[in-house]
């Protein structure tokens, strides 16, 4: 399908049955869904399965989507709820197992992590060492971001990290714009904090 098509125009086909322009709105938003994931899970493998249950979500709810509002913010929510629902399941899924002595120890080899800075690029210098701190700075994001609560950490993986404006903040997570900028604050003083330990 033409990439020159607005998200409006993509989203009214696609709200027709278009399935070409469902999946053009796919390959447009995909990567930057799979970025907010990433960052919000810690896991790679986590991420993947969040972004195809994203847009089976979103393909399956166009009905509710609502003419005017933008579509990738209505992703974003779309896909912070998946994160949020995948996190209850797997804190059940950990108490439930805690007593069992076939549960598999946290952060073992299976317990595949990627950091903040590996989702965007690999490889930022040609330098060893330069590469290795950068890992290192990285992985302390990564951990400090899966310390926080996850209302703070969305809402400094959406402000800080993909860089909305508190608007876009704010209609993708359906709360004010005074409770954007409060939020914001703790969660950053949270980060500053738990920065600083680390």
């Amino acid at each position: 399908m033409d990439s020159q098509y607005s998200d409006e125009q993509l989203v009214e086909l696609a709200s027709q049955g278009r399935l070409d322009a469902f999946d053009a709105l796919y390959e447009r938003h995909q990567d930057r869904v799979f970025n907010l994931l990433i960052r919000m899970s810690g896991s790679e493998e986590d991420a993947e399965d969040l972004l195809q249950k994203t847009f089976v979500n979103a393909w399956n709810a166009f009905a509710t989507f609502r003419k005017g509002s933008r579509f990738y913010t209505w992703l974003y929510r779309i896909a912070v709820n998946g994160v949020f629902t995948h996190e209850r399941d797997k804190a059940r899924k950990r108490k439930h197992e805690a007593g069992s002595l076939d549960a598999p120890a946290a952060g073992g080899e299976n317990d595949e992590r990627r950091t903040l800075g590996s989702s965007v690029a690999d490889s930022r210098s040609d330098d060893p060492l330069t590469t290795l701190l950068n890992k290192e700075r990285d992985q302390m994001i990564q951990d400090a971001l899966n310390r926080l609560e996850p209302d703070h950490r969305v809402i400094l993986v959406l402000r800080e990290i993909d860089d909305l404006d508190y608007d876009a903040i704010a209609e993708t997570l359906d709360i004010s714009l005074p409770a954007v900028k409060s939020r914001l604050h703790r969660a950053r003083k949270e980060m500053a904090l738990l920065l600083k330990d680390l």
